[in-house]
């Protein structure tokens, strides 16, 4: 689910993918911590009960953070590709 580290090449034209890759690695601990603070997260739920509404809210983030993992792919995905290597011989 991890969006690949940009290479300092890849920064010095695009500085925004290191924001892009700083926000998917908080976005990854912070599933995690809210896995610790709520087991149940790894479970369906059993029906006809409630999950906790701690339970329910970090549900919730964790569906807006795969839209934002989805979209912040979508816009890694869509850059323009980087120019290849010049046939020109530099003098």
């Amino acid at each position: 689910m991890h969006l690949p580290c940009p290479r300092a090449d890849d920064l010095a034209f695009e500085p925004e993918l290191a924001s892009l890759a700083l926000l998917d690695a908080a976005i990854a601990v912070t599933i995690q911590a809210l896995i610790a603070q709520n087991p149940e997260l790894l479970h369906e739920g059993d029906e006809g009960h409630r999950p906790p509404p701690q339970v329910f809210a970090a549900r919730g983030l964790i569906a807006v953070f795969r839209e934002l993992h989805a979209a912040m792919q979508l816009y890694r995905d869509l850059r323009p590709a980087p120019p290849g290597p010049s046939d020109d011989i530099p003098f």
